[in-house]
């Protein structure tokens, strides 16, 4: 009976050795095992104004602490269509400091090249000293301009317009605020007074039905255009605030046949 309580007891404490020697193992894997380096999102939005300082600063991460100072080099991919030198610039270093386990740097984007349509700086994460980089190694950060609107700095435009994949007459219109309202404006036509002789070939038809309306900028910068008549079904469209040029698509129920036309008011003088 001893020698099987003997022969248990030597098997738990082999059996209590090897795992412990596992374990060790392990954990001395871990520890050797180099950092990598990561992006810690994919993307961002900076909204680019006049006058703002203009900057977002962009984390990279590590798999573990640094033991030494690493350098990474941020480039930019060549699909973006925002320029390195032009639209932004990475203002602050580049690395990961010994002991910490993330890196910010900052990039600073610039008001007069940025545009309302945005840009995108796709930016690439690497290193050359052996460290590795891990999967999140993209970062797409989109450069929008923003203006602030209170008013038009004009009521009086220009409009130019489009139908039938060709270019109709254009004209002159002034915006006449609408009284108790704000960014509400009537006008006395939409398409032109000579857009459905144009249209038609008839030259009788100068000066009729002229697409009268209401147009609403809303708050989001999208437009409402409300015609006068049952036939003028109206339309929608985006307002620019930087450069303060609407831009909408009409229907209409006029013509037996459908189709949509296309115009942009450009502010005469700002």
């Amino acid at each position: 009976m001893k020698t099987i309580y003997k022969i248990l007891s030597l098997v738990l404490v082999l059996t209590l050795s090897v795992s412990c020697d596992r374990d060790t193992g392990d954990i001395d894997y871990l520890n050797n095992r180099p950092n990598s380096l990561f992006f810690s999102g994919n993307k961002a939005t900076l909204f680019v104004e006049d006058g703002a300082p203009n900057t977002y600063s962009i984390t990279v991460g590590s798999t573990g602490v640094a033991n030494n100072t690493t350098p990474y080099t941020i480039s930019v991919d060549p699909s973006s269509t925002a320029v390195e030198g032009i639209d932004f610039d990475i203002i602050t270093s580049t690395e990961l400091v010994a002991g910490k386990i993330v890196s910010i740097f900052t990039i600073e984007a610039y008001f007069e090249p940025a545009i309302t349509d945005g840009k995108i700086a796709i930016l690439k994460l690497t290193a050359e000293d052996g460290t590795n980089i891990g999967l999140a190694d993209t970062f797409t950060l989109s450069l929008f301009k923003l203006c602030p609107f209170e008013s038009l700095d004009t009521n009086n435009y220009s409009a130019t317009v489009f139908a039938f994949d060709e270019e109709a007459p254009g004209y002159n219109i002034t915006l006449t605020p609408v009284p108790g309202t704000t960014n509400k404006w009537t006008v006395t036509t939409g398409w032109g007074t000579t857009f459905v002789s144009w249209a038609t070939g008839d030259a009788s038809y100068d000066g009729l039905y002229p697409y009268s309306g209401t147009i609403t900028l809303n708050s989001d910068f999208t437009i409402d255009f409300d015609g006068d008549s049952s036939w003028a079904t109206g339309g929608t469209g985006v307002f620019s605030p930087c450069t303060q040029v609407f831009t909408y698509t009409l229907s209409q129920g006029l013509f037996s046949s459908s189709f949509t036309t296309d115009v942009v008011l450009t502010p005469n003088e700002i």
